[in-house]
């Protein structure tokens, strides 16, 4: 999920695409339609917050992508409770595994390709969610859950 907030009006919608692309600093590639509400806001705001739900959360995860937020507080509708942040307007979802505050730091394609880049300044993750099983949108309704871990030998600490 991703949540924005320009002029004192939070927002928030289901995130379908996101790529890490650099640890050092921490640096998320993300595409939102041009179409949606976030767009415009992220685009004026420069800030937001990624939000990664659990599968006991998919029910509003599933709601937010369904519902415009440019006539309805969907925090509201949804029953989504907040948390602010530290370095961004946008709040922090409660409930949600991982919290991440990011700015955009290059809009370069944006106008093309509706992809922004965005910088980690913050990152949370809910202590008490052990073993979490994590929702990810993929489009038009499909989602995958993941959850098992498998580790590898690495010669990298």
């Amino acid at each position: 999920m991703l949540t924005t907030s320009h002029g004192g009006r939070n927002n928030v919608m289901t995130m379908c695409w996101y790529t890490m692309m650099e640890f050092e600093p921490p640096l998320v590639g993300c595409v939102v339609s041009n179409r949606n509400y976030t767009f415009s806001i992220l685009k004026t705001s420069r800030e937001c917050v990624i939000a990664i739900p659990t599968l006991g959360m998919a029910d509003q995860v599933v709601r937010a992508g369904n519902i415009s937020g440019r006539k309805t507080d969907k925090f509201k509708k949804l029953g989504l409770a907040t948390m602010p942040a530290t370095e961004v307007k946008a709040p922090l979802i409660a409930g949600c595994y991982v919290n991440l505050e990011c700015r955009v730091i290059d809009r370069t394609m944006v106008n093309k390709y509706n992809f922004f880049i965005l910088e980690v300044v913050r990152a949370w993750i809910n202590p008490s969610t052990k073993n979490p099983k994590t929702l990810h949108h993929r489009s038009y309704g499909f989602f995958m859950v993941s959850g098992k871990t498998i580790r590898f030998h690495s010669k990298k600490k």
